[in-house]
């Protein structure tokens, strides 16, 4: 293990002193010989009881459609540590944020033809709607968007796509929806409608090309079908932000073989705890991103021997 910088004042004058103990294990403690404080490594997971698998485990059980009420139910059986529900729930949009930081500097190679839809999610016990786009041939979810209230207008397609367009840094050749004409006025603003043709599918009927889309709207009903709804508009955003992470860079797509996030040319190599992989990837880019560069220093967080140029130039 290579000796890190003071996590107060960043210098490189540090030594061991030990070990630091808690309920579930023990951390190497460092003294700065500058400042004199003693400290921790911050791996993400810095001033929290449980360990990092207890915590990974519990969000990926989360990801995969337990509800918060279940995940603890099942550590009060099968496990030595039990954490309550609302520990679940504070661990889900901890990490959804964190990791959330991390991934949107990194930009996926989709194709040239994207999906759009909507479905119905309340919030706060009134209407809202969920709209997300996905590409076509990596299935790589590219945004999502809550809107409350029951209409669904052009204002709304067009931040979604708006979104997708950013994510994606181009624009699709060919859009494919349902027939709501907000999709095309949206898609119309934000592409333009010279440049993207517009596909619509009316799969009631049985006419017009697949839409791909509507089995990827079946994936996050299975996710929110244990939320009754989402207590306000930012709630659930993280909560969805949180499920668009699992999507692309944990679950192994049935159809693909791999993530989507391996399909469209962003390989991480997370290792089998992909949430501990992934979490861990995210306090290291933090660190090398957002720190002042008279403060960094890049040998302690090495990247497997890469540059920053494999994360999608984010260095």
């Amino acid at each position: 293990m290579k000796t890190p910088t003071c996590r107060f004042c960043r210098s490189a004058n540090v030594v061991r002193v030990g070990w630091r103990y808690n309920r579930n294990g023990r951390k190497r403690r460092f003294l700065c010989k500058t400042c004199g404080r003693r400290f921790t490594v911050d791996d993400g997971f810095l001033g929290m009881w449980y360990a990092k698998q207890t915590v990974t485990k519990a969000i990926d059980l989360y990801q995969e459609g337990l509800s918060t009420r279940k995940v603890a139910a099942y550590f009060s059986r099968h496990e030595r540590f039990q954490p309550v529900w609302t520990s679940v729930w504070r661990w889900i949009h901890k990490f959804a944020r964190l990791v959330r930081r991390f991934v949107t500097k990194l930009t996926p190679r989709v194709s040239d033809h994207w999906h759009a839809d909507e479905m119905f999610t309340p919030i706060g016990g009134r209407p809202g709607w969920n709209w997300e786009v996905m590409d076509s041939e990596t299935r790589f979810w590219l945004a999502s968007q809550l809107t409350e209230g029951r209409e669904r207008t052009a204002e709304h397609a067009e931040a979604v796509l708006r979104l997708a367009r950013e994510r994606a840094g181009k624009k699709p050749l060919r859009l494919t929806t349902d027939e709501l004409p907000a999709h095309e006025a949206g898609g119309r603003w934000v592409f333009g409608w010279r440049y993207c043709e517009h596909w619509m599918v009316d799969w009631r009927r049985g006419r017009g090309p697949r839409n791909l889309m509507e089995r990827k709207i079946q994936t996050t009903r299975m996710r929110l079908k244990t939320i009754r709804c989402f207590k306000n508009l930012e709630a659930g955003q993280s909560c969805l932000d949180g499920a668009q992470i699992h999507y692309n860079f944990i679950k192994r797509h049935m159809t693909l073989g791999k993530t989507p996030a391996e399909a469209a040319g962003i390989n991480l190599k997370l290792g089998r705890n992909s949430w501990l992989g992934l979490i861990t990837m995210s306090v290291k880019i933090f660190f090398l991103i957002y720190l002042p560069k008279k403060k960094q220093n890049l040998s302690v967080f090495p990247l497997n021997g890469t540059s920053g140029q494999k994360f999608g130039g984010i260095l």
